[in-house]
C-alpha cells in the first residue's frame, strides 16, 4: 500500500557526515524521506517528538523525525515553511 506524501520537503539539504554514509551505501536517503514525508515514524522515536511532529504537519509546524538504522541515528527536519529538509546525524558526546 502506497503511503500518501502529507507535507512538502522544499529543498533537501544533507550534512557531511549523513552524505558519506549515504554514499557508503549503509543508509537509502530515499527511504528515509519516503518514511519522513508520510509519517513512517520509528517504532524508538519518542513519543513526544512524534506527537509534535504529527501535529506540526496539520498545523504547518516543523516536522522532525529519527531512525535508529544500522548503528546510526539519522534525524531529519523539515522547517514550518516547508521550504528546506535537512538530512543530519547528531554530534557523538
Amino acid at each position: 500500500m502506497k503511503k500518501t506524501m502529507l507535507f512538502e520537503l522544499g529543498s533537501i539539504y544533507v550534512s557531511p557526515d549523513a552524505q558519506a554514509i549515504f554514499e557508503s551505501g549503509e543508509l537509502d536517503p530515499q527511504e528515509l524521506l519516503r518514511r519522513h514525508v508520510t509519517a513512517d515514524w520509528d517504532e524508538a522515536s519518542d513519543p513526544d517528538v512524534v506527537r509534535a511532529s504529527e501535529k506540526a504537519i496539520q498545523s504547518e509546524g516543523a516536522v522532525v523525525s529519527s531512525w535508529q538504522i544500522s548503528g546510526y541515528t539519522v534525524w531529519i527536519r523539515t522547517d514550518s515553511s516547508r521550504k528546506t529538509t535537512i538530512i543530519d546525524l547528531p554530534l557523538e558526546p
